[in-house]
């Protein structure tokens, strides 16, 4: 008889027990309902009458630990809610659903919790969540919101700790893969901030420090929150998204904010198809970059390349011919077509910035070779003819029209129409110099060294053949080159009799140019360079 009534008595006593864990937990995270301030209510409401009492999130004692419940989740160790309530330190609010994509139904609530949070505990994960993965459950679903909140209103850097609690039931031995878990909110975080932000250049680390834990019991729950307390205590990054606003109007702006944007409960397959998009990117301009490399390495010589406009246009449109070829699946996703668009114009643009500075650089090579050769030409004329010649700007006018034309006809050859580069600016440019050089030219250094000589030949006249005699003559030419990058020329000379000395100064040792003409080393500072003329008559 004792022992039948002793085991009733055992059996009594352990559910007591229970009874008693789940009303500790109940306490721990619910309190008392008099102390609880509900700030959106089970319809998704705003309560923007609500007030917080006077010492909430203000003493400094302790951090701020968002719970998120699931209401997808039967019998969870996590007690769910209908409401985004703050009941101390503790903000708790229910997870998305896969059912409903309304309100707090779809995650917002969660999402503005967890935003102001310094820590958060993402509560009712179980075995089968995670061997299905988080990405296609309810819980993606929420860190999906959560996360584009947090894009949008927290600063990289000011990370906050978010716990996700395994349930597991007791005596069950299925092992967690923390670090298959931490791949797959990577994975969302991935595609949520390819939808915010375009281009993903953010990473999960510099917004939360991801931890994953397995919950079997009530005490296992109160070790988590505890944990998050903790933790929230120390981190405070809540602030960097309240600043000084106090924590209603903070949590109103940003569950307003929520309420009005776009939807990212499922980025999955849109995360995909930018991030093929970024790979399209790269991989089509990687594709030009080799024959943009060998066309900067020509131009920096000093050299054209042949036919560049022909082929930079050929260039240009095979590169976006390939990016559109390996993103046409991304253009049926609303979304990611249009960061598909973006995407492509920022190719587009980069493209047409290289082509175009490429262009430029061989506009002024040309226009350079042109003036050099149009002042050459000057100078042997100006041999044949002299410098007093009445007829010598009239004659000239010919070298002119010629060393235009032929500066047409190359720059014709690089012109990119469908980029609007074209030579029309630049043959106006280069007609104003060569008429501006043409008019120039008989005060130029060079005409007067030419003409000097030609008058010294004059004056040195030949004696006559009966008349024998030798003859010595001197002349010394000298040439100073400073530093300098060729913007400063003179020439002096003087004339005693038959000998002469000219000399000339022109600051272009620093010209790389000129450094390429002596093989890749400076021009000596001076150079003298005497004749001795010797003239025998017999």
């Amino acid at each position: 008889i004792g022992s039948s009534i002793q085991e009733p008595i055992t059996m009594t006593m352990a559910r007591s027990k229970g009874a008693l864990a789940l009303l500790l937990l109940s306490s721990l995270l619910s309190s008392s309902h008099a102390a609880a301030t509900t700030l959106v209510d089970s319809t998704g409401s705003l309560n923007k009458a609500s007030s917080l009492p006077p010492t909430t999130f203000k003493d400094g004692s302790s951090g701020v630990v968002a719970l998120l419940t699931s209401p997808g989740t039967t019998g969870s160790l996590f007690p769910p809610t209908a409401t985004v309530v703050v009941d101390g330190s503790i903000l708790k609010a229910p997870g998305a659903s896969l059912e409903e994509s309304t309100g707090l139904a779809r995650g917002i609530g969660a999402a503005a919790a967890g935003t102001l949070a310094d820590a958060v505990v993402l509560g009712g994960v179980t075995m089968g969540d995670i061997e299905s993965g988080l990405a296609g459950t309810r819980h993606g679903r929420t860190l999906a919101e959560l996360f584009s909140s947090v894009l949008q209103s927290k600063k990289s850097g000011t990370a906050s700790t978010l716990i996700i609690a395994v349930e597991e039931t007791s005596g069950a031995s299925s092992s967690v893969d923390a670090d298959s878990i931490q791949e797959s909110i990577e994975e969302i975080f991935d595609g949520v901030a390819a939808l915010v932000l375009g281009v993903n250049d953010e990473a999960l680390g510099g917004y939360f420090n991801v931890e994953v834990t397995v919950v079997k019991s009530s005490e296992d729950v109160t070790k988590v929150m505890d944990q998050a307390a903790k933790v929230a205590t120390t981190s405070k990054s809540s602030s960097s998204v309240m600043g000084s606003k106090p924590f209603s109007t903070a949590f109103s702006e940003i569950y307003s904010t929520l309420s009005s944007s776009p939807d990212y409960a499922d980025p999955t397959p849109v995360a995909e198809a930018i991030l093929a998009c970024n790979d399209a990117y790269s991989r089509a301009f990687g594709m030009s970059r080799a024959k943009i490399a060998s066309w900067k390495h020509r131009a920096s010589r000093g050299l054209l390349v042949d036919k560049f406009g022909m082929n930079a246009d050929s260039l240009l449109q095979r590169t976006l011919d390939l990016f559109d070829r390996d993103t046409m699946s991304a253009a049926g996703l609303p979304a990611a077509g249009e960061q598909r668009l973006v995407i492509r114009q920022r190719l587009q643009q980069r493209m047409e910035k290289t082509l175009k500075d490429l262009f430029d650089v061989q506009m002024g090579i040309l226009e350079k070779k042109t003036l050099k050769k149009f002042n050459h030409s000057l100078l042997k004329k100006l041999s044949k003819d002299g410098l007093d010649s009445a007829q010598f700007f009239e004659d000239n006018a010919t070298a002119l029209r010629t060393a235009l034309f032929a500066f047409e006809t190359s720059a014709a050859l690089l012109e990119i129409p469908s980029l609007s580069l074209t030579k029309s600016n630049a043959v106006r440019d280069v007609t104003g110099k060569l008429n501006n050089a043409l008019m120039t030219f008989p005060d130029s250094p060079a005409a007067k060294i030419k003409a000097m000589k030609k008058v010294q030949q004059t004056v040195s006249k030949k004696k006559k053949p009966s008349e024998g005699s030798i003859d010595l003559a001197l002349d010394v030419v000298a040439m100073i080159r400073p530093d300098g990058f060729g913007n400063l020329q003179g020439f002096a000379g003087y004339q005693l009799g038959p000998h002469s000395v000219t000399v000339g100064v022109h600051n272009d040792a620093d010209d790389p140019q000129v450094i390429a003409q002596f093989g890749g080393v400076r021009p000596p500072f001076i150079r003298v360079q005497p004749k001795l003329k010797l003239d025998v008559e017999l």
